[in-house]
């Protein structure tokens, strides 16, 4: 479920991984041993006390909509500030990337976000069911990553999956069905495989960003990050990678399946269209025929008693010859 535009939330979560929504409890000031700050829509007066805590500045709406590396991916007064391309909203009809941007310090990691990822909610449950050990700024930024690439993985699952039935119907279809059956069939095969081809190019574009953002923080958070997560960093790093291969994979087994699609589309066109020129032929000698004995002019035997007959089974003869030769050679 997305955020409402007019939703807003500050939550905190301390070294301990004592959960607090700031709105609530009305917390006066931040708690020294704060690990994760959360800002959800936050309004003015929230970023200032934020920054009044932090000591340092966070990046407004606007520039995190910039698309610079520059402007996404920085380092001021010794926090690390990095903005990446996440999805939301992919458990409905229309996905969606959003800017979030990461803050993250030795003492804490702050996230200024204007949408409600399912990765954000997760923490906070796992923060209220459990708490082992003290918690860091790196352990939660990498708790988080760990959270979105799974996200990310479970909806690129339920693409394939949704490949895999298209794959079945599109080879599957019964010929003997109505065309117009058929073609919707297709048509609606044809709309599935644009939505899901837009939602692997955003899942694509959020890896790319996430790998960006992580290679920059393995870069420049090697004098304070704690020791025993590099490895575990790094393992996010090739998840990302092995996603991202896959998502390529994936466009291509889109594309045949929609360049098979439309070629079946057009064979069902071409069987209509050859249907009508087969039946225009076997019409045309009859047309003829009674064409040339319907003019107004006197014809050969004409007032004979047996030539309307003698017209009518040549009529009938006309169309019968046709029906016999287009069976013979299988065009009907």
């Amino acid at each position: 479920m997305r955020a409402l535009p007019h939703a807003r939330m500050v939550r905190l979560l301390t070294q301990q991984g004592q959960l607090i929504d700031w709105n609530d409890e009305k917390t006066h000031p931040f708690p020294d041993n704060l690990v994760f700050l959360d800002l959800l829509n936050p309004a003015r007066a929230e970023e200032l006390e934020a920054e009044k805590w932090l000591e340092y500045q966070l990046p407004t709406r606007e520039e995190m909509q910039e698309i610079e590396e520059s402007s996404r991916l920085y380092m001021e007064k010794g926090a690390l500030y990095m903005t990446a391309w996440l999805p939301v909203g992919l458990d409905t009809p229309e996905p969606e990337n959003t800017s979030i941007s990461f803050v993250i310090a030795p003492d804490c990691l702050t996230t200024v976000r204007y949408a409600d990822p399912m990765a954000f909610r997760v923490l906070a449950d796992q923060a209220k069911r459990q708490c082992s050990t003290p918690l860091s700024s790196d352990a939660v930024f990498l708790l988080l990553l760990e959270l979105i690439v799974a996200r990310i993985a479970d909806a690129l699952q339920g693409v394939e999956g949704d490949m895999k039935k298209i794959c079945r119907d599109i080879f599957s279809l019964d010929p003997h069905k109505a065309h117009a059956t058929v073609e919707k069939d297709l048509s609606d095969v044809v709309k599935l495989l644009g939505r899901r081809s837009a939602l692997v190019a955003n899942l694509r574009e959020s890896l790319l960003s996430l790998s960006r953002m992580l290679q920059y923080f393995l870069n420049n958070a090697a004098t304070w990050m704690r020791g025993d997560l590099a490895a575990q960093f790094r393992s996010v790093m090739r998840d990302i990678k092995s996603l991202d291969e896959y998502t390529g994979q994936q466009m291509q087994e889109m594309t045949f399946l929609l360049e098979s699609t439309l070629g079946l589309i057009n064979i069902q066109q071409n069987q209509i269209i050859k249907i009508f020129t087969v039946a225009s032929v076997l019409f045309m000698p009859p047309t003829l025929i009674a064409s040339i004995y319907g003019m107004n002019v006197k014809l050969p035997a004409q007032d004979n008693l047996w030539a309307f007959g003698l017209v009518m089974v040549m009529i009938v003869l006309s169309a019968i010859v046709p029906i016999v030769y287009f069976k013979r050679k299988r065009l009907l």
